[in-house]
């Protein structure tokens, strides 16, 4: 019987066990290694096993456009893009450790690499610029989720969230400055450093990006309307109460997707029609939505209580099929784009100031910290979907992270081995570190300043402090209650003398039914198209029955707008023919094609119009004279804009002309003079 270890050697007399020898501890040994990279110069162009997921045919097919294509230099463009992406992978390291950590493995194997300095990598970086880093993120951002996977859909509808991100802090130089401005805090102060928002777009199942756009920090709605092209038809789309605007609500039902969102306390919608499960129809900004109105009440591990109020609007209206109570439960799922922002924010940046001293190289990172995030994340799926049923949830994205850095500082699996494909060593770190089933807890939210250590707590929070576990949920939903039916005002006969039918009869046929019995079709008006102004809401509005004579009251009530302001804007546009007035008070739409309203300007009738004279600097009274339907100082105010976003160019105060690629000529001088006579 051993009594010690088995290195010792020390044997009992009793055992028949002979000594084993022991191991020459002074001894050494050669292991080798096989190293599969690119060839020549293209050696140190890898992101170890994560190249898998972004190839080298993918970024070579990026630089491969008019004006990027150049002569193989020391360091090819292609290196210089796997660089960048290993800047956002090792943010800790300066530029001449990261060249090392891509180089090293390969120089060690006997390659030769060229010796780079801070200057010459900084030089690489800024001769490549942002745009093929965005381009490739373009091809790299996506759904990831199979419709098999858990937590990706909702009864066969993708969710995805929309949210920002303004914590990201960059260099305080003049050119950063100039770009992002000074963040002002909440006492009046100006944060130590220029902060970059990010939105983005992220399928909630995987928290992978879907699209994200960057930029200065500014109103969330504006930003999120620039990625309306990434919905689709089966999506469902979860929000927070800063969404809350007719713009976004209108923008995500032009894209055809649904809409799950948590609108303000001061929302009123009127109460159409009440659902058997407590829900009621609505109309906001033109589209028929469905409210949910309830009380959630959390009972935690330590017998405290918190409650909270909660009023959603969807455009899921069918109550049987979407329950609200698995609405509300839904909703919660909006916070896994929060997890997705911590970890670009805090487990891959640490919290870090960016590196880049001007916008172009700031672009250029965020865009390379957004694509190798969405590398990571294709390969912790790829680890999940190797286990049956098991939740994306449960993937680890430290040891994923640590996992890629390793594979980088390696040179392992640039080039997956045969028999290897679907594995590798990032999925072999999320497999073997896989975090146990979600517990349900809560928190307060605490928000932390930017210049302050210590996060800021609003005397309405109620919830616990710490991470406590809860033991129960219960929802309570709350009946609005029944309001009576608008009065329906109608014109018995036309301007031309011509007999029209009662509004009770276009609108409803059986008019012998209750409201309660009526189907939600003959209650809602029908989906307006995709428009921007306050006009086009009241004309949509009306069009669903152009026979009768709308109120004041009426129009205020269902679209949610000021009565003062409307009845001014009403009497406006009837003085001026858009709208006819009937009685007092009452309106309608006039006969015909409606008239363009004088206010209305457009940013490609302004293009067309110069483009007819491209050397000329036009002045916004030339314009507004030549247009004919906007005034000069709404258009001054319009002009001023969009020379800051750089789609005109302002030679001189007041002066305005066409970028030279925006250059849109007409074909021949008899058109241009047809279509702007009195320009020419």
């Amino acid at each position: 019987m051993r009594t010690g270890p088995a290195v010792t050697g020390f044997v009992d007399q009793d055992s028949p066990t002979p000594e084993v020898p022991l191991p020459d501890q002074c001894g050494a040994t050669t292991l080798t290694r096989t190293i599969t990279a690119a060839c020549g110069l293209f050696a140190p162009g890898h992101l170890g096993a994560l190249t898998r997921y972004m190839p080298f045919e993918l970024v070579e097919y990026v630089l491969d456009r008019p004006g990027r294509r150049e002569r193989v230099r020391l360091v090819p463009a292609r290196v210089a893009v796997y660089f960048v992406l290993a800047l956002a992978l090792f943010p800790e390291s300066s530029y001449g450790r990261v060249w090392d950590t891509l180089s090293g493995a390969v120089r060690q194997a006997g390659h030769r690499v060229a010796v780079m300095t801070e200057s010459g990598l900084a030089d690489l970086r800024r001769r490549l610029g942002p745009e093929p880093l965005r381009e490739i993120f373009e091809v790299v951002a996506g759904p990831l989720g199979r419709p098999s996977t858990p937590g990706v859909s909702y009864r066969g509808i993708r969710t995805v969230a929309f949210d920002g991100c303004r914590s990201t802090r960059a260099p305080e130089s003049a050119e950063n400055v100039a770009w992002l401005g000074l963040h002002k805090l909440k006492a009046g102060a100006v944060a130590a450093y220029p902060l970059l928002a990010v939105m983005a777009l992220v399928e909630t199942g995987t928290r992978a990006l879907l699209g994200a756009v960057i930029g200065p920090v500014r109103g969330e709605v504006n930003q999120a309307l620039e990625l309306m092209g990434r919905l689709s038809k089966d999506m469902l789309v979860l929000a927070d109460r800063g969404f809350d605007a007719n713009a976004f609500i209108r923008a995500v039902h032009h894209a055809r997707a649904a809409l799950v969102l948590r609108v303000c306390s001061s929302r009123k919608p009127t109460v159409l029609r009440v659902l058997h499960d407590g829900s009621y129809l609505s109309v906001i900004a033109g589209i028929p939505v469905r409210i949910i109105t309830a009380t959630i009440v959390v009972t935690c591990a330590d017998s405290s209580t918190h409650r909270g109020e909660y009023q959603l609007m969807t455009t899921l209206t069918d109550a049987r099929r979407y329950p609200a109570t698995e609405l509300l439960a839904l909703y919660h799922e909006r916070w896994e784009i929060e997890v997705a922002f911590l970890a670009l924010r805090s487990t891959m940046l640490h919290g870090r100031v960016l590196r880049s001293r001007d916008p172009q190289g700031l672009r250029q990172e965020i865009w390379a910290q957004l694509t190798a995030y969405q590398l990571l994340r294709t390969a912790m799926l790829d680890a999940t979907d190797a286990l049956p049923g098991c939740d994306p949830d449960r993937a680890c994205f430290t040891s994923a992270l640590a996992a890629a850095r390793d594979t980088v500082t390696r040179a392992d699996q640039i080039v997956p081995a045969q028999g290897s494909e679907l594995t590798s060593p990032v999925t072999d770190a999320v497999t073997a570190t896989l975090l146990p089933e979600r517990r349900p807890r809560i928190s307060a939210r605490t928000v932390k300043g930017v210049s302050a250590r210590y996060g800021f707590r609003s005397a309405e929070e109620d919830r616990p402090t710490a991470s406590t576990n809860v033991t129960s949920i219960d929802i309570t939903l709350h009946h609005p209650p029944q309001t009576p039916a608008l009065p329906a005002r109608t014109r018995d006969e036309s301007p031309a003398g011509e007999a029209r039918p009662k509004a009770a009869d276009v609108a409803d046929p059986t008019p012998n039914r209750s409201s309660a019995d009526r189907e939600p079709d003959s209650l809602l008006p029908p989906p307006v198209p995709h428009h921007t102004s306050r006009l086009d809401d009241i004309r949509a509005l009306m069009r669903t029955d152009p026979r009768r004579e709308w109120s004041t009251t009426e129009l205020a009530t269902l679209l949610r707008l000021d009565y003062h302001t409307l009845a001014g804007g009403l009497h406006s546009w009837a003085r001026r023919g858009i709208l006819v007035k009937t009685g007092r008070g009452t309106f309608t739409i006039p006969d015909g094609p409606p008239k363009p309203s004088k206010l209305a300007v457009h940013l490609d009738d302004v293009l067309t119009l110069l483009a007819t004279d491209p050397h000329r600097a036009w002045h916004p009274r030339d314009v507004a004279a030549a247009l004919n339907t906007v005034k000069e100082s709404t258009l001054a105010i319009h002009m001023s804009g969009w020379s800051r976003k750089n789609l005109l160019v302002k030679t001189a105060p007041a002066r305005y002309t066409l970028p030279a690629p925006q250059i849109l000529p007409l074909s021949t001088p008899t058109e241009r003079k047809k279509q702007f006579p009195q320009a020419a």
